[in-house]
């Protein structure tokens, strides 16, 4: 057997258009090139998720209200970045009502909202971060390129679980909220 790899890997040497392997880094094997490899594609989108933040939460503000920082949606969705009672809570405005913000809308002004968004945005990161560190860069539906930016877009609209689903299943689980949009449609727009 070992004959055949042999005479198998002569011929494959001879054939033209060969090339020589990479230089490997040190550790000399094609899975920690591999990994530095993903390891850049990383560290190079959270680099860019961080240079883009505000582009990154103006361009969410215009998709969830038009920015209007009065904004409420009949179900219940308040604000800028159109807050459910669940983003509430875990941000620490679970005080604000809908009721309340009708009439007042000044009781979660635009700049609690932004501090609100800042605390949900790093909660959502946090709770992504493995799926981050699997599927940034990944490209799903032949068309989708996988971003930091566009998997904490998702997880707005439909909650971390939701966006683990999607992601783990490749797309098979395509949630979509009351408006018909869907996880994919907010992966696509702000991988940015």
């Amino acid at each position: 057997m070992k004959f055949v790899y042999i005479i198998f890997l002569l011929i494959a040497l001879a054939m033209p258009g060969y090339l020589p392997a990479p230089d490997l880094p040190p550790g000399g094997d094609s899975f920690s090139l591999l990994g530095k490899m993903r390891d850049d594609i990383i560290k190079k989108d959270k680099a860019q998720f961080r240079v883009k933040y505000y582009r990154f939460k103006k361009l969410l503000a215009k998709y969830e209200s038009e920015n209007n920082w009065k904004e409420f949606s009949r179900f219940g969705f308040i604000g800028k970045y159109q807050f459910g009672k669940s983003a509430l809570d875990a941000t620490g405005y679970g005080n604000i009502s809908l009721e309340a913000f009708k009439s007042d809308p000044g009781s979660f002004s635009e700049q609690q909202q932004e501090k609100a968004m800042d605390i949900l945005l790093k909660i959502n990161e946090s709770v992504m971060i493995k799926s981050i560190d699997r599927y940034v860069g990944l490209i799903f539906y032949d068309s989708i390129p996988i971003t930091r930016m566009g998997i904490l877009a998702a997880a707005h609209l439909a909650g971390p679980a939701n966006v683990k689903e999607f992601l783990e299943s490749f797309g098979a689980k395509n949630y979509r909220d009351r408006m018909g949009t869907r996880i994919s449609d907010y992966l696509y727009h702000f991988s940015i």
